[in-house]
């Protein structure tokens, strides 16, 4: 079942892994043409650190995109790399279209296992993720996205809604341009 040490090739036995080591599971697709998977294999995955985080967090699964369509139209998927964070029960609560380097896919983990665990009610853990994200990628293009999520989860942690204010502050100061 496993593609290569760790990875899951099959959807349902990722699944049953995630559930019995109470782990979100990462599901990637891909196909033999894409060169942004191509790029991933070679520069992404092999780092140091996206491997501790990735199997420290993650239970990965890696699928061909034209050949499992049930999985494929469950996830209404239809680009490579692509990537869908799921809870032990296969209901996808991140997404992300496209080839992430290092940091960005680094920042990506924190944003997917943040919204398995906001659900949760791991709130704590959902702030000191981000603010390892936030020390670690402090002008990465979705540090405010981090910060947003950190404010979210610091609100539901205490109700206090000075936390999410103050928070909607700091990233109007940090990050004036940002979405958030």
């Amino acid at each position: 079942m496993e593609i290569e040490p760790g990875w899951f090739s099959e959807l349902d036995p990722a699944l049953e892994a995630a559930r019995a080591a109470g782990k979100p599971v990462l599901l990637q697709f891909h196909r033999e043409e894409c060169a942004g998977c191509r790029k991933l294999y070679a520069g992404t995955y092999p780092d140091k650190d996206v491997q501790q985080e990735l199997f420290q967090w993650f239970i990965p699964v890696r699928q061909n995109i034209l050949a499992d369509r049930a999985t494929r139209s469950s996830y209404a998927a239809y680009w490579t790399p692509s990537f869908y964070f799921l809870d032990g029960n296969g209901r996808m609560l991140y997404s992300f279209n496209g080839y992430l380097g290092v940091e960005d896919f680094r920042v990506l983990l924190r944003l997917g296992k943040a919204a398995v665990d906001m659900p949760r009610g791991r709130y704590f853990d959902v702030i000191n993720l981000m603010d390892d994200g936030l020390s670690l990628f402090p002008s990465n293009p979705r540090a405010a996205g981090m910060l947003f999520v950190r404010g979210m989860a610091m609100y539901l942690a205490g109700r206090e809604k000075s936390a999410f204010r103050d928070t909607m502050a700091e990233i109007c100061e940090q990050y004036p341009g940002s979405l958030e």
